[in-house]
């Protein structure tokens, strides 16, 4: 059909890719017009521990925001795909756990905050994790600032906003995307295996509340950090429609990819089908 798009999400294994893991990366064939790559994608997720910043800093060392975007580009270009990378990005105080798009020439795109209304060159996750459940411990307070306002970029045919990893608990901030016409939203995380029983199910859940697309990006395998203990990553990286099905799974492979078609005839009849936006009544809802 002439309005499907290929809706990617990238899982690769834990412990942070290169540039060479990225230009080596070979997607399934055919077309690819948005490929998703999880949350923090160059190094360990290293917040579960409150002692990480000098080895942070020496991890980071000669990374600066040019040389990681590099390899994001080139695999923008030559997919002819935007591309959303979660990445970890030298700050001048703490550290940003950022996501970045590139357009299919590999050019930054810039999106909207929604709040001041201006041009953003990334989105920085908005809810920070500060839990400790799944037989883990985060700790992201303590190396991120939380971002400012939700972003939403325009794509040649579709627009997206980007939940990072937590973000995605929040029904606000996916009600706050709808309302803004989002089609899609993009998902780079980092969830361990203790995640199991719900992560498939709640990006079921939301993405029929809110009636969009979802392309969720994990991780997959094991992760250890100096002196701390290893954390096993679930993997299961999916895109979901906008009825709340499950399109495609990429498994527990450290290399794999979900890929699943984004139609805007089918968006726009889940929409007028299920009619969530019309039957609101924003005057009931405490929030």
């Amino acid at each position: 059909m002439a309005s499907e798009r290929m809706l990617t999400a990238a899982q690769v294994p834990a412990g942070g890719v290169d540039a060479d893991a990225i230009d080596a990366i070979h997607l399934a064939a055919g077309r690819h017009d948005l490929i998703v790559f999880p949350e923090m994608a160059n190094v360990p997720y290293f917040p579960v521990a409150p002692a990480l910043h000098e080895w942070l800093a020496d991890t980071l060392a000669g990374q600066d925001e040019e040389s990681l975007f590099s390899p994001y580009r080139r695999l923008a270009r030559r997919t002819g795909s935007y591309v959303v990378a979660g990445l970890c990005l030298p700050g001048p105080d703490l550290t940003r756990n950022a996501a970045v798009v590139f357009d299919r020439a590999g050019e930054l795109l810039p999106g909207r905050g929604l709040l001041s209304g201006e041009a953003a060159l990334s989105y920085d996750k908005t809810h920070l994790c500060n839990v400790r459940h799944y037989g883990s411990v985060f700790l992201e307070d303590q190396y991120f600032r939380a971002g400012p306002e939700l972003v939403v970029w325009d794509l040649d045919f579709a627009r997206m906003g980007v939940l990072i990893c937590y973000d995605r608990h929040f029904p606000e901030a996916w009600s706050t995307l709808r309302a803004n016409d989002v089609g899609i939203v993009a998902v780079p995380t980092a969830s361990p295996a203790g995640t199991a029983p719900t992560f498939l199910a709640e990006m079921q859940a939301m993405t029929l509340q809110q009636s969009v697309y979802a392309v969720v990006a994990n991780r997959a395998g094991p992760e250890s950090l100096p002196g701390i203990w290893t954390t096993e990553y679930l993997g299961q990286s999916a895109v979901f429609g906008p009825d709340g099905s499950v399109l495609n799974v990429a498994g527990d492979g450290l290399f794999a990819q979900a890929c699943a078609p984004y139609d805007t005839a089918a968006l726009d009849s889940v929409r007028a089908a299920m009619g969530l936006a019309t039957s609101r009544r924003p005057a009931l809802y405490q929030i």
